[in-house]
């Protein structure tokens, strides 16, 4: 794991293509340079089944308004939030869950009330948040040492070290075979997702041009 590291401090670059940012552990600008929690948060419910640029163009909107903060949204009415949420899909049903969640951190006190290891279970209780979205909100948003697991980051470890594994199984391997450090998780979800994104695809992958090619095992099957 310490080589995988490695290569992606090396790779930085290509990292930074994908969308995440390679910086300081507590830094907000790992998520494509955003610069608070809140709009880590936001996103990250905007973004399912939406494209990125269409995300971000929303959270650039919302900035101009003064709204990008959770606790703003919760003062909104639902026909409002809609409005501002139109280039996404299925705004209608993202901006529901959204001024859901952001009233319920409004009355626990605010985000840093919610992003701590301890609220998962309430996280997961949220319409919208599954396991997925919650560790990555505590890890980038909340800065929490938990490691979300996600299809892109199972594809590529399987594949890197010959073992294939399930999504529930991929959390308890990073935790056995990397120390409890936050930039550590950080990066490695940040370059695992890039290296499926970019590479590791499920058919067809392109080893040939991939940065860890000379690590991977199913390079050299």
């Amino acid at each position: 794991m310490n080589e995988l590291v490695g290569l992606f401090r090396e790779n930085r670059d290509i990292i930074r293509s994908t969308g995440w940012v390679i910086t300081d552990p507590k830094s907000y600008a790992w998520w494509d340079g955003f610069d608070s929690a809140d709009k880590i948060v936001i996103s990250a419910f905007l973004v399912q089944l939406t494209k990125w640029e269409s995300v971000k163009r929303v959270i650039r909107t919302l900035e101009e308004n003064s709204l990008a903060k959770v606790e703003s949204l919760a003062d909104l009415d639902l026909p409002s939030l809609e409005t501002y949420f139109k280039p996404i899909n299925f705004y209608r049903t993202k901006a529901r869950r959204v001024m859901s969640f952001a009233r319920f951190v409004k009355e626990m006190g605010g985000l840093d009330k919610v992003l701590v290891l301890e609220k998962r279970p309430l996280l997961l209780k949220q319409e919208g948040v599954g396991e997925e979205t919650a560790d990555s909100i505590l890890l980038f948003a909340g800065n929490q040492p938990i490691f979300p697991s996600t299809e892109y980051s199972r594809r590529v470890l399987s594949r890197v070290t010959g073992r294939d594994m399930s999504k529930r199984e991929l959390p308890g391997f990073v935790y056995s075979n990397v120390q409890q450090d936050l930039y550590l998780y950080k990066i490695l979800h940040a370059g695992l997702g890039a290296v499926g994104k970019a590479f590791c695809l499920l058919t067809k992958p392109k080893c040939d041009r991939c940065f860890l090619k000379q690590v991977c095992e199913y390079n050299y099957r």
